[in-house]
């Protein structure tokens, strides 16, 4: 039938039969099946170009009536159509039917389960698609309610629909929509409100819809700024006492506030998260509109971005904050923040690896505390996903342990466990150990010296060349063609990618730096499967007039290692990091951001550091009354803004307990990392428990504990630098102080 007939030529045509075929409705229903009809968008501009267009239709005393059948028989035919074998109801039946199959026996009857809210959150957020679509932005308020809400489902599957789009048919055409942004939230609020607590609202119970508001045609729902929110044309009168004497200025907004208390109130009283609670108040509280709290939504997006992370972050966003007979500790999140570009740039390389299997690289630059390791350690995630291996060291300042090549070696040393680990048979490693004892000869043992798992790979060669004495010209370009030559053999017989990760490459030394550049220049030119990650720090001090500067130039000729640059973060980013942080949306913690943005310059370590401080000094704190992080602005705002770094970990570390800054001050001479075996005999010495005080330390997030390694790391080198400064400023001190004593004369009086 429908393709036969034209449904705008039907219903433009002046035929008194097809004029009642529309009032009929059957038929009508079976044209509205044409597939090119099926998007309600079409279907809203057919019948408000007929309303135009048509005189008739708008001189037809029944037109309204008509043609809201029209409407409500489009988006539902739309359903039956594009959805067969789909149920759909109105939200009411859901609801109903919903709650009975999440319904335990373990809960009270008012009670909801957590089950049902976690139902419930994609068809709220349906909602809200649905009305931020160009054809419902002009939504009258009086319409967006759950008796037209339609719900429907097919394959696990979720959509909603507006069984009537809100448009006023008039004999002169559509009429404008009424209502503003808030007053439209606040109807929103209404919806959720019975969705989340499974619940018809009672009249009484809630909040009037404020008559206040300023009409507005066709208003964009997904407004994101305040100064395009609407004004009221007249804030509500104050309630004067009978006699009529000045008095403080009570609002009648206040009973508005009551109401929506009292439905917060149920809410709460239904177990339900108070993230949800909070957010249904932020709606309901439009309804006060320029007397709506801090916290009420202005916009739609907002809205949407809320239900988005509920949904996919509900431990964060959803669940409650757990406050039992501790309060909870600030826990800020070790991820990357505002790097996306920055790792799809990885994420593109690295498949280009695996796909050519020849070699790819990036160099990393970037302040310190950047996030440059963390975004290298990309890479070891991406490694993983293929089942390869993964390499790393790094250089370090001051570095005690003066062997040369030592940090490169660790390299390849990890690499021979993990290539003989891969399961070769006994022919395959015969064949692997005859390879290399052909490119290395004689000068085995020299490499050995330096990579001691060379033997795994050739067990019997090896302990012959220890044996006898190797002779070389020049035993630094040897050493550089043994690593070459070892990695050739390893890539070429591998089974599986390889990936190496060299950081801090500012601190290595001029013979480290000219082996990178071999390992370089055989890769390739030889063409060896190999992913190369380095990463250093681009401030004046490590680039200009420098060694490190001028070899880090020469890298321009190799045309597959590409370059990535960190800046600090943007202010949405720290936003995005507040927000995570302290389990609160985004539009919540901006002005927090907005504070610490300022004071940190962006820098992610700086940040880090910076929210600890606070969360110590109890300017971030747990508010026990709505179980939820909350700060003190004003203490926050006056903080001192700290020189760089050192200075706030300086003072940090100044104000730890006598013992924490006599631990943190020997482990930070000793390098970025320390043995506890080390400890063990200082701790004789020094007459305290280093492990124990170190334990505590990396408590406070100073170092890390690697139980598996017996080891302590300093979570950053700028910590370790940070230890130094205070353990000097400490001695100095003390010398200062003997020698005042020394120098002054003693006499009795």
């Amino acid at each position: 039938m429908t393709d036969d007939i034209d449904l705008e030529a039907v219903l433009r045509d002046g035929g008194d039969g097809q004029f009642n075929m529309l009032q009929g409705g059957d038929d009508f229903t079976d044209i509205l099946l044409d597939e090119t009809l099926l998007d309600s968008n079409d279907s809203d501009q057919i019948i408000e170009d007929l309303l135009v267009d048509d005189p008739r239709l708008r001189d037809n005393t029944k037109s309204d009536e008509l043609l809201d059948n029209i409407d409500s028989s489009v988006h539902q035919s739309t359903i039956s159509h594009s959805t067969k074998d789909t149920s759909h109801s109105t939200l009411r039946t859901w609801i109903d039917i919903t709650k009975s199959n999440y319904t335990t026996g373990y809960l009270p009857n008012e009670q909801v389960d957590d089950s049902y809210i976690r139902a419930a959150l994609p068809v709220a957020l349906k909602l809200i698609d649905l009305l931020v679509r160009p054809s419902h932005k002009s939504q009258e308020e009086n319409s967006i309610n759950a008796e037209n809400v339609l719900v429907y489902s097919r394959d696990e599957t979720l959509d909603v629909v507006l069984i009537n789009n809100g448009l006023h048919h008039g004999h002169d055409g559509p009429s404008p929509a009424n209502g503003s942004v808030q007053s439209k939230l606040f109807a929103v609020g209404l919806i959720l409100y019975e969705l989340f607590s499974t619940e018809e609202p009672l009249a009484e119970d809630l909040p009037p819809r404020s008559n206040t508001y300023a009409s507005v045609q066709g208003i964009d729902l997904d407004n994101t700024t305040y100064d395009k929110l609407p004004v009221l044309h007249h804030p509500p009168q104050p309630i004067i006492s009978s006699d009529q004497r000045p008095q403080k200025r009570t609002y009648q907004s206040s009973q508005t506030g009551d109401k929506v208390d009292i439905c917060v109130a149920k809410l709460e009283g239904k177990g339900l998260p108070r993230s949800i609670c909070t957010l249904v108040k932020n709606l309901l509280d439009c309804s006060k509109g320029d007397y709506c709290g801090d916290e009420a939504y202005s916009s739609f997006v907002d809205l949407r971005q809320d239900l988005l992370l509920m949904m996919n972050d509900p431990t964060r966003f959803l669940d409650d904050l757990k406050v039992g007979s501790s309060l909870p500790t600030l826990e800020i999140c070790d991820k990357l923040y505002g790097r996306q570009d920055e790792e799809a740039k990885l994420n593109e390389l690295y498949q280009q690896f695996i796909n050519k299997k020849a070699f790819k690289g990036v160099v990393i630059s970037g302040g310190a505390g950047a996030g440059k390791s963390m975004l290298a350690l990309h890479t070891q995630r991406l490694t993983s996903q293929f089942n390869g291996h993964f390499c790393s060291a790094k250089f370090e300042q001051n570095e005690m342990n003066n062997q040369p090549l030592a940090t490169i070696g660790g390299v390849f040393n990890r690499l021979c466990e993990l290539f003989a680990a891969e399961g070769l048979s006994p022919n395959e490693l015969e064949l692997v150990e005859k390879e290399l004892e052909s490119r290395l000869g004689d000068q085995a043992s020299l490499l050995a010296g330096v990579v001691p798992s060379l033997f795994l790979l050739m067990p019997s060669s090896v302990h012959h060349h220890l044996d006898s004495v190797s002779s070389c010209m020049n035993a630094a370009v040897s050493m550089r063609y043994l690593f070459c030559e070892l990695l050739r053999v390893i890539s070429s017989n591998s089974k599986r990618p390889i990936s190496l990760f060299i950081d801090d490459l500012q601190f290595a030394d001029s013979a480290s730096l000219l082996l990178i550049g071999d390992l370089l220049f055989t890769t390739t030119m030889s063409g060896l499967s190999i992913f190369l990650t380095l990463c250093h720090r681009d401030d004046e001090e490590s680039l200009v007039n420098t060694s490190f500067g001028i070899w880090l130039s020469s890298l321009s000729i190799f045309p597959d290692l590409k370059a990535i640059g960190l800046k600090n973060m943007s202010t949405e980013s720290v936003n995005t990091l507040v927000s995570d942080t302290l389990r609160l949306s985004p539009r919540i913690t901006c002005p927090l951001s907005a504070v610490l943005h300022h004071k940190t310059r962006g820098n992610p370590l700086f940040l880090r550091q910076l929210l600890g401080s606070l969360y110590r000094q109890g300017y971030i704190y747990v508010d026990l009354s709505i179980s939820r992080w909350a700060w003190d602005m004003d203490k926050i705002e006056q903080e001192p803004v700290s020189s760089s770094v050192i200075a706030l970990l300086t003072k940090e570390m100044k104000d730890l307990p006598s013992g924490l800054q006599l631990g943190l001050g020997v482990a930070s001479c000793l390098g970025s990392s320390v043995k506890k075996e080390v400890l063990d005999i200082l701790s004789k010495d020094l007459n305290v428990d280093l492990v124990d005080i170190l334990k505590q330390v990396s408590q406070k997030g100073f170092m890390t504990n690697i139980k598996t390694d017996a080891t302590f790391r300093f979570t950053h080198d700028k910590i370790q630098e940070a230890g130094m400064y205070m353990f000097v400023c400490w001695w100095l001190q003390l010398v200062q102080f003997l020698a005042t004593l020394t120098l002054t004369p003693h006499s009795n009086t």
